[in-house]
């Protein structure tokens, strides 16, 4: 069943934090606190943010698929949102290579935790963190420039300033 409601956004631009001169992106399903380099680009998608930085030469998008799921199910829905991404990417651009792919528990419980890692036939880089959890799917993709390692590190660099509703 599709919950009827989307996440709401702030009612004023996003003020830089003072400790660490980040932004603080915070909505009701989640909290993202980045550099003042990215941009929030405007989505006609509801449910959905897109960052960009020229800095780091990268892209964000971040979303909520709001339903009620049955844990029983939650396995099943979490390898075809991986499924469908991977298909998603194999159409778009031919000589994709997955790089890593798993599912597994949340180290805080309440969720399944997807990712998926894949670099492009261009050498982008592509890095997916999902959650499916008793409420929502929650989704958190990063393209970036050709560089594993630096993707990576860019990756790990923004994780630590995620704080996603669980569940």
């Amino acid at each position: 069943m599709k919950f009827p409601y989307s996440f709401s956004l702030p009612p004023e631009p996003p003020q830089p934090k003072a400790d660490a001169a980040l932004v603080e992106h915070a909505y009701s399903e989640f909290r993202l606190n980045l550099p003042a380099h990215w941009l929030q680009a405007p989505t006609s998608e509801k449910n959905a943010c897109n960052f960009h930085s020229e800095q780091d030469k990268a892209t964000i998008t971040v979303s909520a698929d709001l339903y009620e799921i049955a844990e029983a199910k939650a396995p099943a829905l979490a390898e075809h949102c991986l499924d469908s991404r991977h298909a998603a990417l194999t159409k778009v651009s031919t000589g994709v290579t997955v790089l890593n792919r798993s599912i597994k528990a949340f180290s805080g419980g309440g969720a399944l935790e997807m990712h998926l890692s894949a670099q492009l036939p261009d050498k982008q880089v592509y890095l997916y963190l999902g959650y499916v959890t008793s409420r929502k799917i929650f989704n958190f993709t990063l393209v970036c420039e050709p560089g594993n390692d630096a993707a990576a590190a860019l990756f790990k660099q923004i994780m630590g300033n995620l704080r996603v509703l669980i569940p």
